[in-house]
């Protein structure tokens, strides 16, 4: 059995998530344009709960760590 990798696009200010097959480019909470890889290293964003690159380690975004 494989287990199917969905990837996402990221809010790099609210971390919001969709999944990258969405159409959507920018974020519906501030127009930011989603991120789909890490701007370091270009690794993909994996869960949608991503702060930081699992790869590189470095942050995602700059917006609040909450």
């Amino acid at each position: 059995m494989t287990v199917a990798t969905v990837m996402y696009k990221l809010c790099p200010r609210y971390f919001r998530a969709v999944p990258l097959k969405s159409e959507k480019l920018y974020c519906s909470n501030d127009r930011e344009t989603l991120l789909e890889r890490c701007p370091y290293c270009a690794s993909r964003v994996r869960t949608p709960y991503a702060r930081f690159c699992v790869n590189c380690g470095l942050r995602l975004g700059h917006g609040p760590l909450e």
